[in-house]
């Protein structure tokens, strides 16, 4: 069984290695991972070794409490802190007042003494949990904070029975520590919640209710009644309760949540939808395909949540040292008092230095530094449809020198598409139509889009293996295929073969008896962020790399067209492998891809994508999942890790010189040349303030966003516009489609945003518009902030 519990009472690293070794010591759990920033613990245990309450005993005997059942409780800590606040300013009136010229009477001590015991009575967990790890011989934070505050308590005790006036009492510094270091971890704890808040924000996209429709009536059931193939009606503004397929309806659907992607995507009858996303102007049937544990948001929660608790190397040195840390400082702590009873012969003094030593020494920076950050980026790249399997990888994705790309479905769309007709009689559409709505071929898909309406009612019909479609109506024949087939029937033009050729598209002629009626080119396109990705890697000074199984030919007109210097044509996975595994010996190496055969390659780069339309062994060899479809991540992947690295070298440099710089000044090194000199106050003050400083760092990794691109990349020439109102006529025309266009009368060309228009759905708005399209090409793509 697995099964995820929330562990009160932790602080530092220190406190996540009790928990985990508490956990693994109970018997029968085979495998534990503690999240430190959300307090949690992800337990692997065989129910009939172990139960839940002998985990929660262990743990609890460790010094912390296991959540085994959540409840709506009161904010008990938030209500101490403000308590022992209230408290902790009356004894600072009582113990600080004569400094204002406050008149204090004597009893004012044994006030004193009062409210410090009421503090630390109010705040015992400290002592509970720091004693207990310091008698398990692991020490914690609370350790440092527990044993600073009872020494002040007892020495304050001492001076108060002892009526000794020539030492100060330190019963305000007993509860100011504690009350000051719950206030640090308030505020941490807030921080804390910003760091995971895109995580617990995933999960309640998850809508509690769904519609389900049985025996013709709508019924509202919880959304754990669902099952498999039940059929749900969602209405517009609506989540979809769980992945499905679109039964009836269309609408156009907000996949932003998933996908990182600002623009809604129109939806129809046999198009998937994610669970979790919201239906925006249509109402639509959804057939339920996955159940409650399979759906694509709840993997993304829980790959996410496994990421965030995983280690990156440079955090383990971190937890190294964070294991010694409390032992060194305890051990400074106690040296510092000796050496300072043999200087000055001051108990006051020695003992003053020794607990601000104790106070000031902060585990917590330390051991946050690293999964802060992690956190807050695995967060954010999951916000922006970016899934991060394996977190080790940030700190080689900013390095990469080359990426290695795969063609189909990963550059292009591995979906045919019209590219040109030709048309040389008008029975053309209805023919080509007819024939093609008979085929399942994704050749037979594609030209059904667009051209539907056939209703030519064939006495027979044939499909012809690696030749076409072949009919016949009383006596004429019809039919539509590739070279092999019309030649048997009609001549062909060997322009329109060269075109193909060319350019490399796949085409398709459609004839009646012996008459060539038209020609039909189709291939698989680019996807529209495809040219923009390369450029943005270039800009990144990394190496794009194109492999793909196409001929030389078609290769090499792919590459133009993305400005890729360096591709393979003709290549096997094992091609593909051995690639990744030569530019290994020159830099890092990322490979980007989606299916079976990229699946070794993927496995052997350093660091590996795979666009969620993939198969399901390139997700699992993958680090990456890019679940936009879109390669242009792979830069924001880039930018986000090395803003990552950055932010975790920033903080472990400030955790490491704020102990290095601070626990000298508290133990007094620069108190005899400079005077200096820490209040155990001040110096549990700064030791909240530092890990404060950790998690408010960690949380700029939020500022990395997904690049800002121009994809004005379509340059459309066109013959006939003579004057502005031409002009206006053509971009109202493209403007319908959807696109973004600008219409230059001077140059005769119109500018497009690629918004998935094919060139066919192009050149017929232009057409009807009443102007003719002489050509249709890709334009570089530009930074919009250049």
């Amino acid at each position: 069984m697995e099964k995820t519990y929330e562990v009160k009472g932790m602080t530092c690293v220190i406190c996540k290695s009790n928990v985990e070794k508490a956990l693994k010591n109970a018997g029968g759990v085979s495998d534990c991972k503690i999240n430190l920033l959300e307090n949690e613990a992800l337990v692997t245990f065989d129910e009939n070794i172990v139960t839940e309450e002998k985990l929660a005993e262990a743990v609890k005997n460790a010094g912390y409490e296991l959540v085994i059942s959540k409840t709506n409780e009161f904010d008990y800590q938030k209500f101490i802190m403000i308590i022992s606040s209230v408290l902790v300013l009356i004894l600072m009136c009582f113990s600080m007042g004569h400094m204002f010229g406050i008149h204090i009477p004597d009893y004012g001590k044994y006030i004193q003494l009062i409210l410090c015991t009421i503090v630390i009575i109010l705040n015992i967990h400290y002592y509970r949990s720091g004693f207990r790890s310091l008698f398990h011989l692991s020490p914690n934070m609370d350790s440092l904070v527990s044993l600073s505050s009872f020494v002040s308590y007892i020495y304050s005790l001492y001076v108060l029975f002892s009526n000794n006036s020539n030492y100060h009492l330190y019963f305000e510094t007993a509860a100011m520590v504690l009350v000051i270091v719950s206030i640090g971890k308030y505020i941490e704890g807030n921080n804390k919640k910003k760091a995971a808040k895109t995580i617990r924000g995933l999960a309640t996209l998850i809508p509690m209710q769904a519609n389900l429709i049985s025996d013709n009536e709508v019924k509202i059931i919880p959304i754990d009644d669902l099952k498999m193939n039940d059929i749900v009606l969602v209405k517009p503004g609506e989540s979809i309760p769980q992945d499905g397929i679109i039964i009836s309806g269309s609408s156009q659907i907000d996949e932003s949540m998933i996908t990182g992607e600002s623009l809604p995507r129109n939806k129809t009858v046999d198009d998937e939808v994610i669970g979790g996303t919201v239906n925006i102007n249509g109402e639509i049937k959804v057939k339920v395909t996955r159940n409650a544990t399979q759906t694509t948001l709840s993997k993304i929660i829980s790959l996410t949540k496994q990421a965030t608790m995983s280690k990156i190397p440079v955090e383990r040195f971190a937890d190294i040292v964070s294991n010694y840390f409390v032992f060194a400082v305890m051990g400074i702590a106690l040296l510092t008092f000796v050496l300072w009873m043999i200087i000055d012969k001051d108990l006051e003094k020695a003992l003053n230095f020794a607990l601000s030593v104790l106070v000031i020494s902060c585990p917590c920076a330390l051991g946050l530094a690293t999964p802060a950050a992690v956190m807050v980026a695995t967060g954010n790249a999951a916000r922006n449809g970016v899934l991060i399997k394996n977190p080790e990888i940030l700190e080689i994705a900013g390095n990469l020198k080359y990426v290695i790309l795969d063609k189909t479905g990963t550059l292009t769309k591995n979906r045919l598409e019209i590219i040109d007709v030709k048309e040389y009689d008008p029975e053309f559409s209805q023919v080509i139509s007819s024939l093609e709505k008979r085929s399942n071929h994704p050749i037979a898909k594609a030209i059904t889009a667009v051209y539907p309406e056939g209703n030519i009612e064939f006495n027979d019909f044939e499909q012809i293996s690696a030749e076409g479609l072949l009919a016949h109506k009383g006596e004429d024949t019809f039919y539509a295929g590739n070279r092999k087939m019309l030649e048997k029937y009609t001549k062909l033009n060997e322009k329109d073969v060269a075109e193909a050729e060319k350019n490399s598209y796949s085409f398709i002629g459609v004839g009646k008896n012996d008459k060539l009626l038209g020609i039909v080119y189709l291939a698989d396109v680019l996807k529209d962020t495809s040219i923009a990705a390369i450029a943005s890697l270039k800009k990144r000074k990394i190496v794009p790399i194109m492999c793909t199984g196409d001929n030389e030919l078609t290769a090499k007109n792919i590459a133009a067209k993305l400005d890729i210097d360096e591709y393979l044509s003709s290549v096997t996975p094992q091609d593909k492998n051995r690639v990744v595994n030569e530019k290994k010996k020159d830099g890092k190496v990322g490979m980007v891809g989606d299916g079976v055969n990229d699946a070794i390659a993927l496995s052997s780069a350093d660091v590996s994508f795979a666009v969620a339309n993939g198969t399901d062994i390139a997700y699992a060899s993958s680090d990456v999942v890019l679940m936009s479809n879109s390669i242009l991540d792979v830069s924001f992947m880039i930018d986000l890790a090395r803003k990552t690295m950055k932010i975790i070298r920033q903080n472990l440099f400030w955790a490491l010189f704020y102990n290095a710089i601070f626990i000298p000044v508290a133990a007094g090194v620069f108190y005899k040349s400079f005077n200096l000199s820490l209040n155990p106050m001040i110096g549990a003050m700064t030791m909240s303030v530092s890990s404060i400083f950790v998690l408010s760092n960690a949380l700029r990794i939020n500022s990395i966003k997904k690049e800002e691109i121009k994809t004005m990349n379509k340059v459309v020439t066109i013959e006939g516009m003579m004057c502005e109102k031409c002009v206006a006529h053509v971009a109202e025309a493209l403007k319908a489609l959807g696109a973004e266009v600008k219409v230059s009368l001077e140059e005769g060309k119109a500018y497009l945003n690629d918004t998935g228009l094919t060139d066919q759905q192009i050149k017929e708005a232009v057409t009807e518009a009443g102007y003719n399209v002489v050509a249709i090409e890709y334009e570089r793509y530009t930074d919009k902030n250049e």
